[in-house]
């Protein structure tokens, strides 16, 4: 069996299945979901229930079948220790693997990609706001634009000036697409709607809470093109544009911290500013 650990937000916990999915398919094993963390985390919930997951919750057995297990079951544990790719995860031999990390890179799952979007389709109904804005976004040249600011604010890793960022992703945007029409996404959007200033149509998407993002996720996917923040949130929803003709604009600098391997986490394809 494979065990992941999930943590963190959505865009971290889809990433985290993803990898697990991919490894489970390869070794023909089946896939568990351990979210105890969620029991003292307090950041985030669990959140894969929305979506098209199939998989046994994983629950940790007694003291005593423990010791039982491990005279017949081989257990391996991995524990990721970068960001960049790590091609040997595949390769990860055990009756039980036990998974804790990140895993922020599409190279984890790339290959099982027919499999993870099956899986990542929604199957909770959205509400009539959202159902709107999708008709809005399919009938116009619609880019999304993620703002992430909240928690960010306060965390000097992720808290990086994005500024010269976003005015250089709107000037590539308008020398690409015809008339594009912006919808923001953000998890504080009064300062964006005092903020952010453009000469063209602006759509505030600002009817979603914590505990509706994944219908922003979709939202995001939705729309034609996508401008994203350092965020796996906003990672999601530009991965998940089916567009065959998508441009995914993402930040150069991702962390506040030169020594940690980002190489792996933006797509080839994208645009990196």
């Amino acid at each position: 069996m494979i065990v992941v650990q999930l943590i963190g937000g959505l865009g971290n916990q889809l990433f985290q299945y993803a990898a697990a999915k991919a490894l489970a398919l390869e070794t023909k094993q089946k896939l568990y979901l351990d979210v105890s963390q969620f029991e003292s985390y307090k950041l985030h919930n669990y959140a894969l229930n929305h979506f098209n997951v199939i998989s046994k919750a994983y629950k940790k057995p007694n003291r005593y079948l423990r010791k039982i297990k491990s005279f017949y079951q081989k257990k391996t544990s991995y524990k990721e220790v970068d960001f960049g790719y790590n091609p040997d995860l595949v390769i990860l031999k055990g009756d039980a693997i036990f998974l804790e990390g990140y895993f922020q890179s599409e190279k984890y799952f790339i290959k099982h990609e027919k499999e993870i979007r099956n899986d990542f389709e929604v199957r909770t109904p959205f509400k009539k706001e959202t159902i709107d804005a999708i008709e809005k976004i399919e009938s116009v040249n619609s880019v999304s634009i993620h703002i992430r600011r909240g928690d960010y604010l306060s965390n000097a890793l992720h808290n990086t000036n994005k500024d010269e960022y976003y005015n250089k992703a709107l000037e590539i945007i308008g020398s690409k697409v015809i008339n594009p029409v912006f919808f923001i996404f953000s998890d504080d959007m009064d300062w964006v709607k005092a903020n952010f200033t453009t000469n063209h149509e602006i759509v505030f998407i600002d009817f979603n809470d914590a505990f509706t993002n994944f219908e922003d996720l979709i939202l995001m996917s939705a729309c034609k093109h996508n401008i994203i923040a350092n965020s796996s949130f906003s990672w999601w929803g530009a991965w998940l544009n089916n567009n065959p003709d998508k441009i995914v604009i993402a930040p150069k600098l991702w962390f506040n911290d030169d020594s940690i391997n980002t190489n792996d986490i933006i797509p080839t394809s994208w645009v990196k500013i």
